[in-house]
């Protein structure tokens, strides 16, 4: 059964496909679908002409609102409201006015699609009628609601439901509608009517009916009725989300299209003018999206550039048959010297053909002003018409003969403003055009008027430049389009607003970027041109400058010159972007204080940091910008060259951001000593080019020299193989370093001197801790030494000797260990006082003998005498004299010999006595006895008698004298005649004389004959058998010559001359011979010393002998003295004495040392040998020479102390002289001087080569470090003398105080909401420190008490004064770990990442001063005592999912898409320092699944695809500082992270090579202590074996053997010591009387 519906129609047939046989008719009904509706403004809008269409759906409901508004007495109020926080619900677009309202039949017409407003049945209508409004100006009738489908599209355009509140004047209710896409869905599903629904009448404020989160923000839109007393409010929810994101990021687009709409409504009948503006409409559009903006406010719609780009109107009005007001108004928008002024919208699409002619805009054809786009846009009433234009009437078109230039036509913009009754037909015949002049019609033609009007506006607006100095036509290939590229005119000045430019001249450009300075270096025109012409538009060709900066031209169009520049600012801005160009280069080693010239280890000594400064200072990276791009990024090169022009490194540094410069690590590879060179060059980092802009680029040179590194191992360098014994000797020692180069210690490293046994081989071994190879060994003999002493035989002392007789020495020269030894110069000399010196030569052998001459000493009383003997070596000062005794004892030789006669035994003949004789008689009977030097008679004997000499007789016979027999004497017979008798033993050495006196007998002896001198003979002592006789004929005498003495001493002498039988002796006297030698007869006494600059106290007496060492009076001989070595400066002062002596006193000044004068003379310029002596020059003991300090370097140096005391040693002489010179030492010490003490008397003591001061009672600086310490003696006014500076290390002092490392400043705190302004100490640390401020007490451990107390030191908090720490308490305690304290506001986290830790500490800003308590009962006392101000969190209260949920494009392991910007949960990037579990709870709470992705793209297809998978997508941030929402909001400046120093950021951690460095600084402290527990165990097990094995330890062990013994043998003695037997007794049960085995005891 079927029910039949109304108005059905019935067809009876007799079957389903049987055929009508008659036409029927059946009644139908059709309702157009609800996309009708919903969908409509879709089709309609996307017709716009390609442009986004939502600012003219807002336009549609913008018009009802201006409608509803029309009538106000008051001020007209629309609003635009957007809605887009999440918070309050679905986004949602509101516009509001204040108009008159609608009734709920009148909600219910506008509901109806395309009910216009002449047919709507209401009851106003239906009783008055449509009444159209009166005509205004510029049709401003807000008569703009027409047709009734604009509003419907719009909504629906929008989104997908709008609720329309509206409240009509004088009613009490509010009536509310809602058209939703989604209602009409369901209604369509559920088969019901579509086009009905419900409004809703309640009353203002009430929003009961709102329900669900998605509308919550109606409550406040409904709130806001109370008190209005009419509106109307269009909701539009389900906002398409690409029109959120075009409201959101176009708010700029569509609000000036919004304005350019309404334009004349919001700014009246003559629009925006900005010099003039006139009253403006009581009409306010508002909008806000989320920021407030009223479209008056907007100054850039076209409208407004159009009125105020225009120079002049021309105003018309259009009339037509259908009555229609047509109001035209023109605009002209000249040529300014170098552009078109016409403006340009933005937003337009511009012709194909406009694209090709639009180079910059600037080449005189290119750009057409308005181009080809329409004159006129459509203004219907009032209200802008979009993409409605008009483009051209005949009488404003440029015809054929028109004598005005084309683009003047094109300079010209339009309005028409119409009403609803003009159909736009204005190109009929039958409308008329009337020109309007101040709102009067003016007769005539308006072709005619129109082109006056633009004749006079291009002649008196138009602005041309004229082009001078034509040069030639050319091509330009910088131009982009190719048919632009030719003609180019170029030009050498041109002339423009009264100003001359020309070639070579500054120039300054404007409203470029950036701005720029140059020369000019020609200008451009298009096309072909012979000469000087005038024309629009041109380019200009700029050399940049400076042109170090910039290096390049550049072309830019005339009209960018500024002409308002003078050469004075420009050379001023050029001077200040040269100084922004690299100047030099700032070369820092951040080991070093200063420049190092020389390293050594082979390592330039590094890292090495240079810095790019510009001549302000400034440090760069990159060449300084010339536009809105960085500049050209810049680089180091760091180049070592060796100086043969090698080439050594290479490296290139960029710039560091972090470390604020280039860095250069450290260089090893360097192996090479000698001369190096680094140069540091700047770069382009493109091109690696040095020069930039034609000029060089800051350069750094220094020249350094690698020296050989730290020692690491040796090798012995060649030592003889034959070594001394006692001579030190030097072991030379070839140190080299890692890489083979050797090492300079400056001196020797080793001294050494073996001794003892010679001509032995030894294995000589050196050994340096340390080392590689520590040990070395090397052969070697010993020889014997240098000359060490000398040893004298016989060692009798005295030694006794025979007066007369020589002495014999055997002389050894020994070395050190009492081996003889053989050196050159081995010259020994023996000195016998009143004996000349006697030497030897031992320098071939080492040994020798020593004969003196006779001791020939007066014995008297036959006493003996002592003599002093002193051997030494000249030339061997180190080798000690030897002095011996020498007794000399009376001769047993013949000493006198006495005369007597027989006759009369009392007769003795004394020496030289005179007896008278009878001539010619004869004594006889004459004896001699001989007598020793002690009064001995001597015995006679053959040899003795056999050397009696008696000289008045040869003829003597031998067996008298032995006999003591002298011959008889024959007396001469002469009278008066003396005659001289001698008896003489062994020539003449003794002997005995007597004279006789004769009478006179007068007898005449016979004449000589010359044959006489055959038979003469002469004769004496020491007489040269030389003489000569010769016969003198004249007096028949014979003259003797020749005579000459061979030696002996000046005196009395005895010729004996003999002739025949005839004898005769003549006494002479024997003076000194020809000067042949000079002889020290007085000298100073030995061994002779100087003191420096003084004299010699006693004079030297130096005498002229012959060649027997006779004095010589010869005054003739001039002496002189020398020196050697030559340096020994002296005056001589030679005073004669007597003839034969010089005294010589002079004095010396030399380098202390040894000397050797010598003593010459010279006789007719033939040289004189004389004497030589040592001298030794001494240091003056009143003049120190130099300043030496000697102290104990392990000495402590407690800072603020006494200094302990310090040796000062001079390099001087006898201390005694020296008491003056204390007074005038001093020494500096840092900054502070100090006075030595008169303390010297511990070493007092005469020939000391040092003197001793001792510094005590001096202050040690305060300040804990190195201390040098320097020590100066004034000498005199202008000497000064230092000493070596001494390096001390001054240590801290006992600990007396805590410290902050740096004082903090005074912190200021508040009772304040903000932690930072309550926190006293964000970061100190505290120290131990001594009385100065020195930090100590490293080894002190312990804990660190804080309070606070009032400033008399009172810390009770009776009255709740005093703050107090966390948990109410008065004091805190803190960990003193090395004598130290860290006291820190801590971070629960660290980021890493700058940028993820600035946009993470953004997003929990409200959380970053929040404080963590594990219980809740902690949190609650924070809040009480910060009375609710401190955000506090409780762990015990926080419950956050066990575990880490996968990322929202991983499901089940698998990555739903490939995700753009690597994204990652941002809690994964704190890194907890420490209790990690709390931490992990805390900031999972904090931040939840918020997602850190690189940049705000990536974010937004990242959201997008999660979504898309339907998963719901949590908070995402960027690392540039973007947030997207949970709810898919971003953007505004609630979504934009600020700088990073603005805000509080989570701190950086620890860079990984600190904690490599800690754990390395571990490692070490434990391998040191483990190093320490080694040395430790085996310093104690070499003290037990010492001790085991010492003397001490085995006398106890043997007294414990001896003793165990002792008890082995008391056991025995008592049956106790058993051997064990291997059964037991035969009886086991019977007692045996035996005590069995005890066990084995030790004994210790």
């Amino acid at each position: 059964r079927t029910e039949l519906q109304d108005r059905s129609t019935v067809h009876m047939l007799q079957q389903e496909d049987q055929a009508l046989s008659v036409a029927t008719k059946e009644h139908i009904t059709f309702t157009p679908h609800h996309n009708t509706l919903t969908g409509s403004g879709m089709y309609e809008y996307y017709a716009s002409e390609g442009q986004k269409p939502l600012s003219y759906a807002l336009a549609e409901l913008v018009d009802n609102a201006l409608s509803a508004t029309a009538k106000n007495p008051g001020m007209r109020t629309i609003e635009i409201r957007m809605l887009f926080d999440e918070t309050l619900g679905k986004p949602a677009v509101i516009i509001l006015d204040n108009g008159c309202g609608m009734t709920s039949k009148q909600l219910n017409n506008w509901a109806v699609y395309r009910l216009s407003k002449f047919t709507r049945a209401n009851n106003k209508f239906e009783r008055l009628g449509y009444v159209r409004p009166d005509p205004v100006p510029r049709s401003l009738n807000s008569d703009i609601s027409y047709f009734g489908a604009g509003g419907k599209q719009a909504v629906f355009y929008i989104g997908d439901t709008t609720r329309m509140i509206s409240k009509p004047v004088n009613s009490q209710d509010v009536h509310e509608l809602v058209l939703s896409k989604e209602e009409f869905e369901r209604k369509e599903k559920n088969r019901e009517e579509v086009y009905t629904g419900t409004i809703i009448n309640r009353k203002p404020g009430d929003s009961s009916h709102v329900n669900g989160n998605d509308e919550r923000f109606l409550r406040a839109i409904i709130a806001e009725e109370c008190g209005k007393e009419s509106f109307t409010a269009v909701v539009i929810t389900g906002i398409l989300p690409e029109h959120i994101t075009f409201l959101k990021q176009d708010f700029e687009v569509w609000t000036r299209e919004l304005a350019h709409i309404y334009h004349y409504y919001i700014h009246g009948i003559n629009g925006n003018i900005f010099t003039n503006p006139g009253p403006r409409p009581e009409i306010d559009i508002q909008v806000r999206c989320p920021r407030a903006i009223n479209l008056r406010e907007v100054d850039d719609d076209m409208q407004t550039l159009y009125i105020n780009s225009a120079k002049d109107t021309f105003e018309f009005k259009a009339s037509t048959k259908d009555s229609g007001i047509v109001e035209g108004v023109m605009r002209y928008h000249p040529f300014l010297f170098d552009r078109e002024t016409y403006p340009t919208d933005p937003l337009a699409v511009q012709d194909a053909d406009d694209d090709d002619d639009d180079y910059d805009n600037e080449s005189g054809e290119l750009h057409q002003a308005r181009g080809k786009r329409p004159i006129f846009e459509c203004f219907w009433n009032g209200r802008c018409i979009p993409y409605t234009a008009v483009s051209e009437f005949d009488w404003c078109s440029r015809g054929k003969g028109a004598k005005l230039p084309a683009e003047c036509y094109r300079r010209v913009s339009g309005v028409l403003f119409t009403d609803d009754r003009f159909q736009l037909k204005l190109k009929e015949k039958d409308t008329i055009f009337t020109r309007v002049v101040n709102g009067q019609k003016q007769r005539g033609n308006i072709q005619k008027e129109f082109t006056q009007w633009l004749q006079s506006c291009h002649e008196k607006w138009d602005k041309q430049i004229k082009f001078l100095g034509y040069k030639s036509t050319v091509t330009r290939t910088d131009v982009p389009t190719k048919k632009m590229q030719q003609p180019w005119g170029t030009f050498s000045s041109i002339e423009w607003d009264g100003k001359k430019y020309k070639t070579g001249q500054l120039m300054r450009s404007q409203k470029t970027l950036p701005i720029l300075y140059g020369t000019v270096v020609q200008f451009f025109l298009f096309g072909n041109y012979k000469g000087d012409v005038f024309a629009t538009g041109g380019q200009v060709e700029v050399s940049l400058e400076p042109r170090a900066l910039h290096g390049k031209t550049k072309i830019i169009p005339i009209s960018k010159i500024d002409k308002t520049a003078t050469d004075e600012a420009i050379k001023k801005n050029i001077e200040i972007a040269s100084a922004k160009l690299p100047e030099k280069l700032k070369v820092h080693w951040p080991n070093f204080t200063g420049y190092v010239l020389c390293f050594y280890f082979h390592i330039i000594s590094g890292p090495v940091k240079v810095e790019i400064l510009n001549r302000n200072g400034d440090s760069l990276s990159r060449m300084p910008s010339v536009g809105q791009g960085q500049g050209k990024k810049l680089v180091v090169q760091l180049k070592i060259v060796q100086h043969a022009d090698k080439e050594v490194v290479s490296f290139t540094a960029e710039h560091l951001v972090k470390y604020s410069g280039f860095w250069f690590k450290k260089i090893e590879i360097l192996r090479d000593l000698g001369e190096y060179t680094l140069s540091l060059h700047t770069m382009i980092s493109e091109s690696s080019s040095t020069v930039f802009g034609g000029t060089e680029l800051p350069s750094y040179k220094l020249n350094f020299t690698i020296k050989e590194g730290s020692a690491v191992s040796f090798v012995i360098g060649s030592v003889s193989p034959s070594l001394s014994v006692g001579v030190p000797f030097d072991i030379p020692l070839l140190i080299k370093d890692g890489y083979g180069h050797p090492q300079h210690l400056g001196d020797p490293l080793l001294f050494f001197s073996i001794g003892y046994f010679v001509f032995q081989p030894y294995d000589l071994k050196v050994t340096l801790p340390g080392m590689k190879g520590d040990t070395q060994s090397h052969s070697i003999v010993v020889l014997p030494g240098n000359p060490h002493s000398l040893h004298v035989t016989p060692e009798d002392n005295p030694m006794t000797v025979e007066n007369g007789n020589p002495v014999r020495f055997n002389v050894e020269i020994h070395d050190e260990a009492g081996n003889i030894t053989a050196h050159t110069k081995q010259i020994v000399r023996c000195e016998v006082e009143g004996l000349p010196l006697v030497s030897t030569d031992c320098s071939s052998t080492g040994a020798g003998q020593l004969v003196t001459k006779p001791i020939k000493l007066k014995i008297i009383k036959q006493e003996p005498q002592t003599l002093r003997v002193k051997f030494e070596m000249p030339s061997k000062k180190n080798v000690a004299s030897v002095v011996r005794e020498l007794k000399v004892v009376p001769s047993t030789r013949v000493f006198s010999i006495e005369l007597c006669s027989q006759d009369d035994e009392n007769l003795v003949l004394r020496n030289e006595e005179k007896i008278e004789w009878l001539a010619g008689g004869l004594m006889e009977n004459l004896f001699y006895r001989l007598y020793d030097e002690a009064g001995r008679e001597v015995p006679l004997t053959t040899e003795i008698a056999s050397k009696i000499k008696v000289n008045w007789t040869g003829d003597v016979n031998l067996e008298d004298l032995i006999q003591g027999k002298l011959p008889d004497v024959q007396v001469p017979t002469q009278v008066h005649e003396v005659r001289f008798y001698q008896v003489s033993y062994q020539d003449q050495s003794v002997s005995v004389s007597f004279n006789i006196l004769v009478d006179q007998y007068d007898n005449v002896t016979k004449t000589l004959t010359p044959a006489c001198v055959n038979h003469m003979s002469v004769d004496a002592d020491g007489l040269v058998k030389s003489a000569v006789f010769t016969w003198q004929k004249s007096s028949d005498s014979v003259l003797v010559t020749g005579v000459q003495f061979q030696s002996g001493t000046p005196g009395s002498r005895e010729i004996c001359f003999t002739y025949r039988s005839y004898v005769e002796r003549v006494k002479v006297d024997v003076n000194a011979g020809v000067p042949a030698q000079l002889k020290l007869v007085s000298e100073p006494e030995k061994p002779l010393r100087v003191l420096n600059d003084h004299g010699i106290p006693t004079p030297f007496l130096v005498q002229l002998c012959d060649k027997w060492g006779n004095p010589s009076p010869d005054q003739r001989v001039v002496v002189e003295l020398k020196s050697s070595p030559p340096t020994l400066k002296r005056s001589t002062f030679p005073i004669l004495s007597q003839p034969s002596l010089v005294r010589v006193l002079f004095p010396c000044s030399s380098t202390r040392g040894y000397y050797q004068l010598e003593f010459k003379g010279s006789l007719n310029m033939k040289p004189i040998p004389g004497p030589s002596v040592i001298l030794t020059v001494i240091p003056d003991p009143n003049k120190p020479v130099s300043l030496s300090v000697v102290y104990d370097t392990s000495a402590r140096f407690p800072a603020g102390d006494k200094f302990p005391g310090l040796h000062l040693y001079f390099f001087l002489l006898f201390v005694e002289l020296l008491e003056n010179l204390v007074g005038k030492l001093k020494a500096t010490v840092c900054l502070f001087s100090v006075l030595c003490n008169r303390d010297y008397s511990l070493l007092r003591k005469v020939n000391m080569v040092f003197v001793f001061f001792l510094c005590r009672d001096k202050e040690i600086p305060e300040d804990a470090g190195k201390h040098i310490i320097q020590f100066s003696l004034r000498v005199n006014k202008t000497k000064v003398l230092f000493s070596d500076q001494i390096t001390i290390n001054v240590e801290p002092n006992q600990p007396v105080k805590l410290r902050p490392d740096s004082q903090p400043p005074a912190p200021v705190v508040s009772y304040s909401k903000d932690i930072a302004r309550r926190t006293l100490v964000e970061n100190m640390t505290l120290r131990i420190m001594d009385l100065h401020g020195n930090p100590t007490g490293q080894d002190l451990n312990g804990k660190v008490k804080v309070s606070i107390t009032t400033s008399s030191g009172d810390n009770n908090n009776n009255n709740n004064k005093l703050p107090l720490f966390e948990g109410s308490v008065n004091s805190f305690q803190f960990s003193l770990v090395e004598g130290k304290a860290h006291i820190s506001v801590g971070h629960l986290a660290f980021v890493q990442d700058s940028d993820a830790a600035r946009v993470i500490s953004w997003h929990i800003r409200g959380d970053m001063d929040c404080v963590i308590t594990k219980t809740t009962a902690a949190a609650r006392r924070i809040y009480d005592y910060t009375q609710g101000r401190q955000q506090v969190m409780a762990l015990d209260s926080v419950y956050v999912p066990p575990g880490d949920r996968p990322l929202p494009h991983i499901r089940n392991g698998h990555m739903l898409f490939d995700p753009p910007g690597n994204p990652i949960y941002a809690r994964t990037l704190l890194i907890y320092p420490q209790d990690q579990e709390y931490c992990n709870t805390v900031f999972k709470n904090l931040l939840g699944d918020t997602i850190l992705i690189d940049d705000l793209d990536s974010a937004n297809n990242y959201r997008k695809a999660v979504v898309q998978n339907k998963t719901q997508c949590p908070t995402i941030l960027t690392r540039q500082g973007d947030r997207i929402s949970s709810r898919g909001k971003f953007g505004g400046a609630q979504n934009k992270a600020p700088p990073i120093n603005t805000l509080q950021v989570f701190g950086a951690p620890c860079p990984q090579e600190y904690y490599t460095l800690k754990g390395q600084i571990d490692q070490l402290s434990h391998y040191r202590l483990t190093l320490q527990k080694k040395e430790r165990s085996a310093k104690d097990r070499e003290e037990h074996l010492q001790n085991m094995s010492s003397p001490e330890t085995k006398k106890n062990q043997q007294e414990m053997q001896a003793k165990q013994r002792q008890l082995e043998e008391i056991e025995r003695l008592h049956g106790m010591f058993l051997r064990p037997t291997k059964r037991g007794p035969g009886n086991a049960g019977e007692p045996s009387g035996i005590i069995p085995k005890r066990g084995r005891q030790s004994f210790t």
